[in-house]
């Protein structure tokens, strides 16, 4: 697997001042996704931008993992219920031309 798109957790917890313990709790409650390639463990690009805002909500407002879950989960099921009222929208402007 190529590594360009992927960053160490040692990399990224040096960066961000976090623990990897920290991170490794994240992918138990799969929050994350470790992919690990020979003895090195990494992170996808694409998750970054989700994983500092883990680190945020747990940093700055001090919520545990199992807040930040459900924190995540509804953020989730309101960006999918967002898509759905876009895509009604988008149908119901046909009827109305």
């Amino acid at each position: 697997m190529e590594t360009d798109r992927l960053i160490t957790i040692q990399q990224f917890c040096v960066l961000h001042d976090v623990s990897d313990s920290f991170i490794i709790s994240l992918n138990e409650f799969g929050l994350v996704e470790i992919i690990t390639i020979g003895q090195q463990q990494y992170l996808q690009h694409d998750q970054l931008r989700e994983l500092e805002k883990i680190i945020r909500l747990h940093n700055d407002l001090h919520i545990n993992l199992e807040g930040i879950d459900t924190i995540t989960s509804l953020l989730q099921r309101l960006e999918s219920m967002q898509q759905e009222l876009i895509a009604a929208r988008n149908r119901l402007r046909l009827y109305e031309e």
